[in-house]
């Protein structure tokens, strides 16, 4: 005979029901990478809207308590220097001067595409980086959410592996 799983008392139901924690996800696979390290119940996801910002405004204004924010590099990006249009590439290689890159490391990318600099930090195993774009992401957007404090988590997806290769955590 198996043990039984014990029922929550009404004080622990209505805590639970009280505490919201909710996860922005670009897309399914966002959704799966996430759920696969975390185990959130489907119904804590969101998928974003074609505007991260105005996304994760939404969702804070729905009461959030703790927002999860699972997205690609170039989204990443834009939660990091709070635009809802692509950065130009000037942007990123500020934002990645003041994580600790090298102005001279960054030289060959003055004129590349912003997606470019995700493959020569991440193959070049540049992981301190990828988590203090997370960091600089995660800092942004809880200085942006007004009316109460809402901790942020903000987690990056390699398209090509789809799963989490850095966070704020």
């Amino acid at each position: 005979m198996g043990m039984r799983e014990p029922v929550p008392t009404e004080h622990e139901r209505s805590a639970a029901d009280l505490y919201r924690e909710a996860v922005l996800v670009q897309h399914e696979a966002a959704k799966s990478a996430h759920q696969g390290l975390f185990c959130f119940d489907d119904s804590r996801y969101v998928m974003s809207g074609g505007n991260i910002i105005q996304s994760i405004l939404a969702l804070a204004g729905e009461g959030i308590d703790k927002v999860h924010i699972a997205v690609d590099w170039e989204h990443l990006l834009m939660v990091a220097l709070w635009t809802s249009a692509r950065p130009p590439v000037f942007d990123v290689i500020s934002l990645l001067k003041k994580t600790g890159v090298g102005e001279a490391e960054l030289l060959p990318f003055k004129a590349a595409d912003i997606n470019d600099l995700f493959p020569w930090l991440y193959y070049g195993r540049k992981f301190d980086v990828l988590r203090k774009v997370c960091s600089v992401a995660k800092a942004k957007t809880e200085a942006k959410i007004t009316g109460k404090y809402v901790p942020v988590i903000c987690h990056l997806l390699s398209d090509d592996t789809e799963r989490i290769v850095a966070s704020s955590l």
